[in-house]
């Protein structure tokens, strides 16, 4: 259990300080970039998301699930790079050849060139560094790759800086940031495992790339209905509203995010360590303890940030002052796909990855209806209702498919504790006298709903500590 816990910690370091750092730059960004200016950076941002996930063709998510069988390690990553590297050197060619029509897409208008080539560029980049994060992922190196992360994570920031305090504050500013200083931390990540790319002695698997794309393809679908669900809200804000309202959602979404850092270094460590549970056999109750535990750090941390929302005031400038009543239901998303990170392992392990594009459509058709029916007469508010209840069926069909191949944890502890939260979400909405102790309650209330979690764990933390005085 401690080299457990020393793991998770690990691969925590890297997302919890790197987003401390990405922290400190809300209130400078937001302080001197207005919410529309930071709006079309934040759609640079979504389309870079959403168009890797067509770049890496699932191969990513097959790459991780054959690691543990392959021999040639080396020659598995340089088959695997091989049809995501030529996906992303097309778009850079797309970029260098029709940049106006990109930058249109991206920023509203058309004379963005430099930004626009950077996007091609980026694509290259983010598909070779996906590919060697996953690498030192997979063979467990939890603390160098957190040192990774807060690399990249610190360039960006001193860029911010430099940016705003030397050169100009616009949009700009937050895109050629997170540009340089991600291919800065890419640059040494490509010198450090140099040798992993090494084309010598590289010759094509035909029968492994078979392998890779079969279990791929499926993913690529499920993958892009996940990143469009994620990106929806911003897409119909995009289409229904205004720049100002992304940025005001956008900045928000960076309040949230301290959930997602868990969501991030959670899933680093718990991808490797539930494929080698499940190969070595583990009694259920092993990713039981874990799910519920998950659940009890995840909810009391969303309830954490129902408490303290009115810091968001204090973090962001007064043009961004409605985000308050937004980050609510904005930390339904990291929350619930973290859970369903430990509800949903009957799907990977049985290898039927197609079943992911049920999942997506699951949360994708009602996330669309409502994102219609909220978003053009209540903007970003709307936007953020729409997403946590997608979550919610996302969560739903990732458990129900997973139970159908493997187990079904019982899950009316989590459906609690969600509805509670919404609940609170939904009083968080508006602003009234007595909303510090409805948030208080509603912190209590979930407390109470897994007190047997909380019993479970000062039980075995006091059998821990005593095996560990018998063994002195």
């Amino acid at each position: 259990m401690n080299k457990l816990i020393k793991k998770l910690i690990g691969f925590s370091m890297g997302p919890i300080i790197g987003a401390l750092i990405s922290f400190m730059t809300i209130p400078i960004t937001t302080y001197y970039i207005d919410p529309a200016e930071y709006g079309k950076a934040s759609m640079f941002l979504l389309f870079q998301t959403i168009v890797g996930t067509f770049l890496f063709l699932g191969v990513d998510q097959a790459y991780t699930r054959e690691y543990h069988g392959a021999i040639d390690k080396t020659r598995l990553l340089q088959n695997a790079l091989l049809l995501p590297l030529g996906l992303a050197l097309l778009v850079l060619l797309a970029a260098l050849l029709y940049p106006s029509p990109l930058s249109q897409l991206l920023f509203g208008r058309q004379g963005e060139l430099l930004p626009t080539i950077l996007f091609g560029v980026m694509a290259v980049f983010m598909v070779l560094e996906r590919f060697l994060m996953l690498s030192v992922r997979m063979r467990e190196k939890a603390f160098e790759y957190s040192l990774l992360a807060i690399m990249t994570k610190s360039a960006v920031f001193l860029l911010t800086l430099v940016f705003i305090f030397f050169i100009r504050r616009d949009f700009l500013t937050v895109v050629y940031a997170t540009v340089f200083g991600q291919i800065i931390g890419d640059v040494w990540l490509l010198w450090h495992y140099r040798r992993l790319l090494n084309p010598i002695g590289f010759s094509v698997d035909r029968v492994l790339l078979k392998t890779l794309v079969t279990f791929g393809l499926p993913i690529v679908i499920a993958t892009s209905l996940s990143s469009l669900l994620g990106g929806l809200d911003r897409l119909a804000l995009r289409l229904w509203s205004n720049f100002d309202q992304i940025g005001i959602f956008s900045a928000t979404l960076k309040i949230a995010a301290v959930l997602s850092v868990f969501q991030s270094g959670f899933t680093s460590f718990w991808v490797p360590t539930a494929y080698r549970w499940y190969s070595e056999d583990r009694p259920v109750i092993y990713f039981k303890l874990v799910s519920d535990t998950v659940l009890l750090a995840m909810s009391l941390l969303a309830a954490g940030i129902f408490l303290f929302k009115g810091v968001i005031v204090f973090l962001l400038s007064s043009h961004y002052s409605s985000a308050r009543y937004l980050v609510c239901f904005l930390c339904m998303q990291p929350l619930i796909y973290t859970v369903s990170e430990t509800t949903c392992l009957g799907i990977v392990f049985s290898k039927k990855s197609y079943l992911n594009i049920w999942v997506g459509l699951c949360a994708l058709i009602p996330a669309v209806i409502l994102d219609i029916l909220l978003v053009p007469p209540f903007g970003a508010k709307g936007a953020a209702i729409a997403t946590a209840v997608a979550f919610l069926f996302f969560f739903a069909a990732r458990t129900f498919f997973s139970g159908k191949h493997w187990v079904y944890f019982p899950i009316v502890k989590h459906y609690t504790v969600f509805l509670i939260l919404f609940a609170g979400a939904f009083l968080n909405l508006v602003n009234f006298r007595w909303i510090t102790f409805a948030n208080i309650f509603i912190l209590l209330l979930v407390l109470a709903v897994q007190h047997s979690t909380i019993r479970g764990l000062w039980t075995l933390w006091k059998k821990s500590r005593m095996n560990r005085r018998e063994a002195l």
